[in-house]
Order: structure tokens, then sequence, then C-alpha cells
């Protein structure tokens, strides 16, 4: 067969090693010794220079692609201009990884098409198949499509959630909703544990042992003999990133409780620090819980080649992975394979890999006190049976974790998965872990009816930039695809520029209406009456402004999805703006609970006229831009789809009018129209609402904080005085985030839910 794997960490890479590079440098390899094909698509860097290089006589083959400057493909050969925009506008966003993954999906594409590719598999981790999938369900990219398989690791929102990392981060949303995406896109899902298996089929809504499950290959791990000395006096070993989630600070306490009646005992810590409270790291912050007397015992050493890991545990008499949350730790299954017993926690696949008393010690409870009780009956063990012990766990997983098994049934289920259409990947997941219902849920979902439409229409309002007309119709009609119809809807009678950019466009041949007054939105209702009067039956609407500029193929790729994705009732895309420092909006595709904290569709986005009749005209009462905000929510609320076609499509000559945070008028009117989605999404609402507050500095962050401050407001009155002094906008945001949740989960849904309908009163 010939594969492809898509991962940033294949190694070299510009990070320190992990688990996904090591699986993926292991499994390449033993892949392409037993005559397989093999490609690997990774970063390139100042440590790996080379675009390609072949290994294994020709059956590996590393691609590597830049993370700052286009590569040469199909897409890119338009404009170059354009997809270096792209790029940039991916690399300085909050969530920079995605630049590989756009990256590595465009060569992806090619290598299909050139390599007659057939299976490709990425891991959940930053989402590196992403864009893949998501060109894929919109119809671009080879015709050959190839089954994608995600390999399940660490979900960004697993990792955030047992590091306690703060959700307002700029990379967590991204990422997790990119995650989301490409998991339930998958055509197929492995796990190289059971433990995460079954999480992840509960979280995203799966069927029962529907993810696959493969241990990780050893690799070449070199048994490693021991003196005598070394089994009575060795240290305990610890590797991997000093981070919470890892039970760094747990194995420390357990290790200090521990150290006061084994005087002799020493730790050793080997992995990158990471940033943990405030300005401190994670190692600065276990320092000081060691007491004094005891430091000289701790030994952190820093990130280390995976040579002289090996070095540090041949002098070891145990290793330990104490984490909070683990999937098949790499780690776990090298320290076994050198012949180590470890001490481990129960929360994760350690459980799969080690017989408590026999191969290592599982800690009875979590944290602390759990380990504890492990690293006392470890030091309890007398050195003959410690050898014993480490020759067992070599024996062990080496059996479970065996090269040529492993390799013998990841050939057997990726050709089962390749023989089987691949469906999945072809369209667009139902929903997201977070809307209530299991991913794969398409109850509510809509598809477009068997019509005579055809064509996009275009509506272009000018009420205030009457000078920028000329430039918006030109653009207009440059389009690879010729509108259904178009009609330009002035103000010709409160706005002297705009009446003449209206004779200007009549004088050319553009169709005009005049604005019977009132709102932006009361334009847009009589530019879609103006187009239906004139006989025409287009598929969707374009509505946009005499301030913006659409791109050349803009019409002719919305009515390109809109007819082969009978689901989506909504196409947006990237948008530049060209007047404010030239940048670029990548947002992900609209989605709830996140499109109702703000509007992720660019102004200029395609509406299929079977879903604005069903989701109703513009609401006149909505102020500009809350009427096009209005007007996606009320799409996805019907069921439809809403997707981002990621290229630059659109500009906007100025500041973009999607606002930062509503009024709270706008507030209200935009969720007093959507209860039940508010109801649903209650939690989810308020903490992206809190997350956005603190997320943004300076006036920004007082301007997104109000709607949490309303809400604040209205928890006082909802929950009673016992949370009176709890502040989503605080000196301790997340503190009192987890009060307000931990307190009260059902009262604040339903609180959320009388303030999405206005029951609850005004929030001044």
């Amino acid at each position: 067969m010939r594969h492809l794997i898509l991962c940033r960490e294949y190694p070299p890479a510009p990070m320190p090693p992990g688990g996904i590079g090591t699986y993926v440098f292991n499994l390449s390899r033993l892949l392409a010794e037993s005559g397989e094909t093999v490609h690997v698509i990774s970063q390139l860097w100042h440590g790996a220079p080379e675009s390609a290089e072949e290994r294994c006589d020709g059956r590996l083959i590393i691609h590597r692609v830049p993370m700052d400057e286009p590569i040469p493909t199909p897409h890119r050969v338009a404009d170059p201009d354009l997809a270096a925009l792209e790029v940039r506008a991916l690399y300085e966003s909050g969530f920079p990884f995605q630049c590989f993954s756009w990256q590595a999906s465009l060569l992806a594409e090619v290598l299909v098409e050139r390599e007659g590719i057939e299976v490709i598999e990425a891991q959940d981790w930053e989402a590196p198949l992403y864009y893949f999938q998501l060109r894929r369900a919109l119809g671009c990219g080879p015709k050959r499509h190839p089954p994608c398989i995600v390999h399940l690791h660490s979900p960004t929102e697993f990792i955030f959630r047992h590091n306690e990392w703060d959700i307002a981060r700029p990379d967590y949303l991204a990422s997790k909703r990119l995650e989301d995406y490409s998991i339930g896109a998958a055509d197929a899902l492995l796990c190289p544990s059971r433990h995460l298996a079954r999480q992840a089929e509960a979280h995203y809504g799966l069927e029962p042992k529907s993810v696959q499950v493969i241990p990780l290959p050893i690799g070449d791990v070199p048994m490693l003999e021991r003196s005598d000395a070394v089994w009575e006096r060795g240290t305990i070993c610890y590797v991997g990133r000093l981070e919470g989630r890892k039970g760094v600070i747990e194995w420390v306490d357990a290790a200090v409780a521990v150290a006061e009646d084994h005087a002799a005992v020493e730790f050793e810590f080997l992995g990158a620090d990471l940033p943990y409270a405030g300005t401190l790291s994670v190692q600065q912050f276990v320092e000081r819980r060691i007491p004094a007397h005891m430091r000289a015992r701790f030994h952190f050493r820093g990130s280390r080649a995976h040579a002289e890991v090996f070095e540090f545990l041949a002098g070891a008499r145990a290793a330990v992975v104490p984490s909070r949350w683990e999937n098949f730790p790499n780690t776990c299954v090298e320290a076994m394979c050198a012949g180590l017993p470890v001490i481990a926690s129960s929360d994760g696949g350690m459980t799969e890999m080690i017989e408590d008393g026999r191969t290592g010690w599982l800690a009875p409870t979590s944290g602390a006190a759990g380990l504890e009780n492990a690293l006392r009956r470890a030091l309890a063990t007398p050195p003959a049976e410690l050898a014993a012990m480490g020759r067992a766990a070599a024996d062990a997983i080496r059996h479970l974790c065996d090269n040529s098994t492993t390799v013998e049934r990841h050939i057997e289920f990726r050709r089962a998965v390749a023989r089987r259409e691949p469906t999945r990947s072809r369209r667009f997941p139902a929903n997201i872990p977070w809307a209530g219902r299991p991913l794969r849920d398409d109850s509510a979902r809509r598809a477009a009816r068997s019509v005579p439409e055809s064509g996009i229409a275009v509506v272009v309002t000018c009420i205030e930039s009457g000078a920028l007309l000329e430039g918006c119709l030109a653009s207009v009609r440059q389009q690879t695809r010729a509108p259904a119809a178009v009609v330009v809807v002035a103000d010709e009678r409160r706005n002297e520029e705009a009446r003449q950019a209206a004779e200007q466009a009549r004088a050319a041949g553009w169709r005009v209406c005049g604005h019977p007054g009132g709102s932006v939105a009361v334009a847009k209702n009589a530019g879609v009456a103006a187009v239906l009067a004139a006989g025409t039956s287009p598929l969707g609407f374009v509505f946009i402004d005499a301030a913006e500029r659409l791109h050349r193929d803009l019409i002719e790729t919305c009515e390109s999805v809109l007819e082969r994705c009978p689901d989506v009732g909504l196409v947006s895309s990237w948008m530049r703006l060209a007047g404010d420092g030239d940048r670029c909006f990548v947002h992900p595709c609209p989605a709830f609970p996140y499109q109702l904290v703000a509007n992720e569709a660019a102004p200029a986005s395609a509406v299929r006229a079977e879903a604005l009749r069903e989701a109703g005209p513009h609401r006149t009462a909505m102020d500009r831009p809350y009427d096009d905000w209005d007007l996606v929510n009320a799409v996805l609320a019907r069921g439809w789809v809403a997707v981002t076609f990621p290229r630059l499509l659109s500009e906007r000559a100025g500041t973009v009018d999607h606002p930062a945070a509503p009024a709270h008028g706008m507030r209200q009117e935009l969720l007093a129209r959507f209860p039940e989605v508010v109801a649903r999404d209650a939690q989810a609402l308020v903490l992206l609402l809190e997350a956005r507050a603190r997320a943004a500095p300076g006036p920004q962050g007082a301007a997104a904080a109000q709607p949490v401050l309303g809400l604040r407001a209205l928890l006082r009155r909802s929950l009673g005085e016992r949370l009176t002094r709890v502040r989503l906008v605080a000196r301790r945001p997340r503190h009192a985030a987890r009060l307000v949740l931990w307190r009260s989960r059902r009262a604040l849904a339903r609180a959320v839910a009388r303030f999405a309908t206005g029951t609850a009163g005004r929030v001044s």
C-alpha cells in the first residue's frame, strides 16, 4: 500500500521530542521495512532544511513544508501574492500551527494524485488534516478520495482541562474547533489505548468500540543491564515535559513525603520545562514545594537528547509516570523496554501496560496520596525483586507492543479502511461536542430540496460609501462566473454621494433601486424583493456593501459549494482588510455556541435562497452589522451548515464591521431569537464570554466584558445571595467561573435561558 502521514513533530522537529513524533518515526520506518511505501509530511526548519529526502531504499519519503511562505502547488499558481497573504494570516493568527495544516494539506492533495496514496493518517493534536478534510468536503482537491484516519493521541480540550490552562489563551478555541472537525470528519479513528478510545467515544458521541485500538510500536529500545548497586541505590526517574497534566506537582509532593523516611533516595526529572502559574514555570513552582534540606536530591536535567535519556534510565531502579491524564505514554513503553518497573497513576493507558506488583506499581487513588502509596511500595521492594520486576516489565511490554505484530495489525487495519468508501471525510460533521448532541447526530440537519434554482444574485447596498461603488461593481463585473442578477440599493434621497454613484451605475447598465428608508437591513430586503420581482430564481444571495470587493472567483466558488453540498446553507470565506494594516480574517466555519459570541462569517457570504426563506429576511430592528450576524445565527438555528471556504475571496477598504462585543440591546435581540439554542449551550456560552472578556486587553477588554458584566448581574438576581460576590470579570476570574459552574450548573443554565428570552429583565 501507499501511505501518507502528516506530522509536524516528525524528528528532527523544532520542538522537544514527544510521543506523537516518536510514534510516526517508528511506525513509518517499520511500515517501509515491511515493504510498504510511506510518505510523511513534516515541518521544514533550519534543523531539517531539505524539502524531501528518501530512506529505506526509497520506500520512506519525508517531505517538509515551511510555516512562513507558500509552497508551489497548483492552488498557488493563479495569484502568488494572495497565497503569501493567506500563509501570513494563518501564521500570525492566534493559532499559528494551522499554517502547517494548510501547507501540508495542499501538498497532500498533490501526493494523492501523483503518488497514488491509498490511505492518509494524522493525529488529533493541532489538527494537521483539517484543511485537507475541509477542502475535500467543499469539493476541492483531487478526484481520488483515499480515506482519512485520525490517530487519537491528545486532544487540546483534554490537555487544557488536565493542565488547568486558561481557555482564554488565543490558541485554545481555534485548535479545539479544528480538532473537533477533524475527528468528526475522519473515515476511521485509531488510538493506542482503550482508556482514551472509550473516553473519546463518550465525549464525541461515537459508536461504542468504533475507535480501533492498536498499541504503539516499540521501535529500537535497548534492554539495559544494571548492577546490584543500581537496583539497591538507583534513582527514581521521571521522563516527560514538566507540565501539570503529567502529574509532576503531585509526584513531587509524594516524593517529598516519602523522602523524609528514605534519606538515600534521589529523584531525576528529564524534560522541557513549561510555564505554569503567573510568571513561574512548572519547575520553579515545584522547587518551592521541596524543603531546603532535600533539594540536593531532586535533579532537574531539562530536555535531553533521546540517547541521553537511556543513560539516565540505566542509573535508575524505577521509572515513574504520574500523569493526571494520559493516553499510552511512550515514556512508559521505553522505560519498561529498558528493563525498569514503573510507578504510575491509574489515570491513563498505563493500566493496560503495567501489572501491579509484577511489572510496576499502580497508584490506588488519584493525586499525591496514591502516588505516595505506590512509591513506598516500590522502595520497600528488595533489589533482587526489583531486578526481576524489571525483566518482567521488559518481557510484558515487548509482547504487548511487539514491532512485527503492531505493524501487521496496522497494515490489516489500513487495508480494511482503504477498501471502504470514504464517507465522513466527504461531508461536514453534524455539530461539535459543545453543542449538546453527539458529533455524528444528523437529526436536526437540513438538506436543500431539488428546485430549479441556479446562479448567485448580488445585492449591493450603497448608503454611505458612494465613492467606492464603482470599484465594488467592477469587482462584480470581473467574476469568472456571472451573477444571476445584480441589484444596487442606493440611498439617493439623503446622501448626495450615493446619488451620484447611483446615477453613474445606471449609466453603466446596472440595475439600481432606491433605498426605501430605515436601516441597512431594509435595503437588503428591498434588494431581494427586486431580484425576485424580475423573475430570477437564484440558488443563493450575496449581500455586500459598496466598500467591499469580490475576488474574481467568489461567485463561482460559492455557487459550486451550494450545488455540491445540499446541507450547506451559508458559504463564508477568508477576508482581507485592505485599509486596516492589510490584515486578514481566517475564521473557522461558523458554528454554535461560538457564533453566539461573535459573528465569524465574512460580510460577503453567500446565503442559500431556501435557507434565507426559512430563516426569514434581515430583521429591520437590527443595526448594522448585527443584521448580518443575526441572519447567520438564524440559518444555523434552522439546521443548515455554515462553512468557511479557506481562501481570500473578498476584501474591504477600511475596518470590518464585526463588533468585538454588542451593546446590551443588540445582545438581547440576538439571543432572544434562539432561546432553545442558548439554553442548550448556556454553560459553554458563559465560559466563552468570560474567556473573551479576559483575552482582550485594555479598552477592548472592557468592551468585551460588557456582556459578562450583564450576566453577572443576572446571576446575582437569579442564583441568590450565596453567589452575590461572584464576579466573572475579576482578579481571579478562573476561580469565579469555577465557583459558578460547581455550585449551580442547572441554575446557571436556567438563568442564561431566561436571559436569552428577556424574561429576567433588562440588564443595565
